[in-house]
């Protein structure tokens, strides 16, 4: 079933699977189209070399999940 992505407004099939298994990984699957889920996986890249996050930190992956957000136009996170 065709999704209208949250960053582009493209009318598009979702991701074939969700990047996670996560409430986010299925927020990104419902909302997300493919072409804006690579552009994310490049930024997302270029942000972590950047900005040298370490990912096993806590605060570093909040911080990239509030950038994916926005990149992605999904809004706040519930209950933030």
């Amino acid at each position: 079933m065709p999704i209208t992505c949250s960053r582009c407004g493209v009318t598009a099939d979702p991701l074939p699977q969700p990047p996670s298994p996560t409430a986010v990984g299925k927020e990104v699957h419902a909302r997300v189209c493919p072409a804006c889920w690579k552009e994310w996986m490049g930024m997302q890249v270029m942000l972590i070399n950047e900005y040298r996050l370490n990912l096993i930190d806590p605060q570093a992956r909040a911080s990239l999940e509030a950038q994916m957000r926005t990149f992605l136009n999904l809004g706040a996170a519930a209950g933030s």
